[in-house]
């Protein structure tokens, strides 16, 4: 077999990630390379996000980028945006040489060379789970891939248009593939999927997504326990019922930390989101419960400001509601308009100025609850640190590198855990000041 090269440029969420490193690993075993830059690769594979309006763009200017700066390359897109890139680029200066759009991805498993120029746009067959597959990661935390697609429709977003319906994965393939990423010395894995709140609709004989999770919990804490833990990705606040609940309260391995798509805290903008299936409330009363299990517990979520028709008071709804809750951290974006959805067509489109102002003011709110979150991690005795992959001599240079602690809080780890950052470990460390990076932290007594 030839020798030949390869390189990836990926874009977007924790599940394009795990795509291209099941897509590295099957090149790999046919014979292929890696290289860190495109210009020396023979093939360049673009795996790209269509979230919003700017992956868009991102992907058209990847291609552009990689054309200039390997001409000689042969250059495959894929991906969310794959499908609404290939009609708007032209010319062999623009074009990508193949174009694979989302449904279709797992045809690059049998390698570029199968794979002919054009448009492969025919999806797979069926509601199967994509044949994605991994034994390592790049990254200290590898991801989880446990469900694909979507079929809700809410009103802003593109994804059930470019990844196509809900497909489950096997849970006995979830738990081999956990457990051989364990097995391999990791030490954080975190259960990803493009709506987890689906999992199972498609395969009712899977259970949903709290069936997954207490099998996940069962077959690896008896082995792993206290050695290593899952984090998930994205739930709901209507997935937070009592059952939901009771399975979380009775995990071993799981971290205390959720991470909800809440989106917005006015019932009048989450109807016209398309997400009226849920109230804020939900979620509120969810941490109260949990609060007594988990003490200490990290709060995530995503927000969306500026939606067609959100007033004044709708803003400060949320804004009420973020001073009551204990949120960590959250991710918050300013709406942006996409072609297809059926917000597109709504009246009450906002200016771009007061969609950046808004979103600008909720994380203000947002930063000043972080910060108290953050504070409070001083008064604890020990917490464990998964480590991402320390830099290049850290150890010989003194200098710290990142990890992050079960609470999803930076922490600076210092230049001595470097051998148990190169094992993948979890690293007892305790808390010694707050810094704009993150928690800098020592190392702690293993007894502590």
């Amino acid at each position: 077999m030839c020798a030949w090269k390869f390189h990836f440029v990926t874009f977007g969420c924790k599940v394009n990630q795990y795509e291209t490193q099941a897509l590295r690993e099957a090149w790999t075993a046919q014979g292929g390379t890696e290289c860190d830059s495109p210009d020396a690769a023979d093939v360049v594979c673009i795996n790209s996000c269509a979230i919003t309006a700017r992956g868009e763009r991102d992907a058209r200017n990847a291609v552009f980028r990689v054309r200039r700066d390997a001409p000689r390359a042969r250059v495959l897109l894929t991906g969310c945006a794959a499908r609404l890139v290939a009609g708007q680029t032209s010319g062999r200066d623009a074009a990508p040489d193949a174009v694979v759009v989302q449904e279709a991805k797992s045809r690059l498993l049998a390698g570029p060379a199968a794979l002919a120029d054009g448009l492969t746009d025919t999806p797979d067959a069926g509601a199967v789970f994509p044949p994605f597959e991994i034994s390592g990661f790049r990254r200290a935390r590898p991801v989880l891939k446990v469900q694909d697609g979507c079929r809700h429709r809410c009103t802003y977003c593109i994804v059930p248009l470019t990844r196509g319906p809900c497909r489950s994965r096997d849970p006995f393939d979830a738990v081999r593939e956990a457990r051989r990423l364990l097995e391999a010395g990791y030490a954080e894995l975190m259960i990803s999927g493009i709506n987890l709140r689906q999992y199972g609709r498609d395969k009712p004989e899977y259970g949903d997504f709290w069936s997954l999770l207490q099998r996940l919990d069962a077959a690896l804490a008896p082995e792993f326990a206290g050695r290593a833990r899952l984090r998930i990705s994205s739930l709901e606040p209507s997935q937070l019922d009592a059952r939901g609940l009771d399975i979380l309260r009775g995990c071993r391995m799981v971290c205390p930390h959720l991470h909800i798509s809440l989106q917005h805290a006015s019932p009048a903008v989450l109807r016209r989101m398309g997400r009226g299936h849920y109230t804020a409330d939900m979620l509120e009363r969810a941490v109260e419960t949990l609060h007594a299990h988990w003490p200490v517990m990290a709060l995530g979520a995503d927000l969306l400001l500026g939606f067609p028709g959100e007033r004044e008071e709708d803003v400060r709804l949320l804004l009420d509601f973020i001073e009551r809750m204990p949120f960590s951290y959250a991710h918050v974006f300013p709406y942006s308009r996409r072609p297809g959805t059926a917000a597109d067509a709504m009246d009450g489109h906002l200016p771009q100025q007061l969609k950046q102002e808004r979103a600008a003011r909720v994380r203000a709110a947002v930063a000043e609850r972080q910060r108290v979150f953050r504070e409070a991690q001083l008064r604890l005795p020990r917490m464990l640190a998964a480590p991402e992959a320390p830099a290049t001599g850290c150890g010989r240079s003194g200098r710290p590198f990142k990890g992050v602690n079960e609470y999803y809080v930076p922490c600076l780890l210092p230049p001595e855990a470097a051998r148990a950052a190169a094992e993948h470990r979890l690293i007892p460390v305790r808390p010694l000041e707050l810094t704009p990076r993150g928690l800098r932290v020592a190392p702690a007594d293993e007894t502590t």
